[in-house]
């Protein structure tokens, strides 16, 4: 068997965007919307997705089918148990003889070993001379070989070889495929997570700005301000609660897309109905010096690369036996017989038997056809398997680009919230002191939110680059 992995891929990404499309409208249970369920740490996730996810557990059954096409090949050396009997009814003659015979296939020289009984009764014509024994029988023994063509290599050991190859070129897809897949659940759990974030930061804000609106109500009451500047506040303020509008409801669309990933021990959907985001999601996709030079390494292993390797080796098999149909045909028989009993006296005696049969089929385009399109495909998959190796490399050192970058955001994100805040907070002081005005007031508080949110984006924008690199390396998950 040989994994048609196009064929596997499309079928499998067909149910991993289906599934989740529906669940966008598919209402959760009672249980789900009522039970305040935390979100899991990212080890948990992938445990839930790797052991209860009805997708992954779908690859896993190609494992077992893999094995049993494994098996299947392997039964082609089975040995074999026949009788044959054969009876005159009607006639001068009424000979009767029966025939078994066990037969134990060998890999080597595409052999088999072979033991015989036969035993006859009656009266057989001249010309059926060899059905007569002596009256307790005849037993025998002997070998079959290949002696040319065959004896390297033939049909059933190359389909042995290749249902073996099949078996680790599944297990090589089923790691790329579950690979992408705990990469799309993290993504999604990531999405949510800053999400949650940035709801908790802007709910911050605005219960300041709350406070803060007592007091501007407070003096307009007074007569110490005049109620436009109140009114603009408030204006400003419903623009943050429009906004704070906004973040949950994008949070709680990727809760209810990361239900999809996360699955409980009995194959259900989990939703998150705890709003505030953990203090600690356990992040285990780390990268450093020592790190970086494992994920490079990991990528001389890559299962794509396996893959192909594997299907390399499959057509080396195939080709070898399309040399192999090139020999001509010469294969030894060899035998040792002993009839047992009373008969006839030139039935007596211990009898060797050896044959030998020859053919070859004169010009045997066919055979020259299929080597030479074998031949070509063995140079296709290796211009193919540089090309993957090289589109993989470039896949790392564009996503380190990425990181290396995205530390640097992380730090000027980090810088422009801090000066944001800081802005913010002297331009409070100046206008509580009359130096100022709302409107300015208003542009602080918007551009400390903003800044706000685009540090958690590039905290979070690291967080996927790191996540990037184990992906390209195929580190997130092994089959192996």
């Amino acid at each position: 068997m040989v994994v048609d992995v196009v064929k596997v891929k499309a079928l499998l990404k067909l149910a991993v965007i289906a599934i989740p499309l529906a669940t966008l409208f598919t209402a959760p249970s009672y249980a789900q919307a009522t039970a305040k369920r935390e979100a899991p740490s990212i080890s948990a996730l992938i445990d839930s997705m790797v052991h209860y996810h009805p997708y992954v557990l779908a690859i896993n059954e190609g494992n077992y089918q893999a094995a049993a096409e494994l098996e299947i090949a392997r039964s082609n050396f089975d040995p074999v148990i026949e009788q044959k009997t054969n009876s005159r009814v009607s006639g001068y003659y009424d000979g009767t003889n029966l025939t078994q015979r066990f037969t134990n296939p060998i890999e080597d020289f595409n052999g088999s070993v072979f033991g015989e009984y036969r035993i006859s009764d009656g009266d057989f014509p001249s010309y059926e001379g060899g059905y007569e024994t002596l009256s307790a029988g005849e037993a025998s023994v002997g070998v079959a070989i290949s002696l040319l063509q065959n004896r390297e290599i033939d049909k059933r050991r190359t389909e042995l070889r290749n249902a073996g190859l099949a078996t680790s070129q599944w297990q090589a897809l089923a790691t790329s495929l579950i690979n992408d897949f705990i990469y799309k659940g993290i993504v999604e759990y990531i999405a949510w997570y800053e999400s949650a974030l940035q709801v908790s930061a802007v709910k911050e804000l605005l219960a300041t700005a709350s406070e803060r609106e007592k007091a501007l109500v407070t003096r307009v009451e007074k007569g110490d301000l005049a109620s436009i500047i109140l009114t603009e506040f408030k204006a400003n303020l419903l623009q943050q609660k429009l906004l704070l509008a906004e973040l949950k409801q994008k949070r709680d669309a990727h809760a209810q897309m990361l239900s999809f990933y996360w699955r409980s021990s009995t194959g259900d959907m989990l939703v998150i109905n705890e709003t505030t985001p953990p203090s600690d999601i356990q992040w285990p996709f780390w990268i450093g010096n020592g790190q970086l030079i494992t994920l490079r390494n990991a990528l001389r292993q890559h299962p794509e690369l396996d893959i192909m390797k594997l299907e390399q080796a499959v057509v080396e098999n195939k080709s070898a036996l399309a040399e192999n149909a090139l020999l001509p045909k010469l294969d030894l028989k060899a035998s040792v017989a002993r009839d047992i009993g009373s008969g006839s006296e030139t039935l007596e005696g211990t009898e060797t038997k050896l044959g030998l049969s020859f053919s070859y089929p004169l010009g045997n385009r066919k055979a020259k056809a299929e080597r030479a399109q074998l031949q070509s495909k063995q140079r296709e998959l290796q211009h193919k398997l540089v090309s993957t190796q090289q589109a993989i490399t470039q896949r790392f050192e564009q996503a380190l680009v990425y990181w290396t970058q995205a530390k640097d955001i992380v730090e000027l994100q980090s810088e422009n919230a801090t000066l944001a805040k800081t802005l913010s907070r002297v331009e409070r002081t100046r206008f509580d002191a009359g130096d100022s005005d709302m409107f300015v007031l208003n542009a602080r508080a918007q551009n400390q939110i903003k800044a706000q949110i685009k540090e958690i984006k590039a905290r979070v924008d690291l967080l996927k680059a790191e996540l990037m690199l184990y992906k390209e390396s195929a580190m997130l998950y092994s089959m192996k």
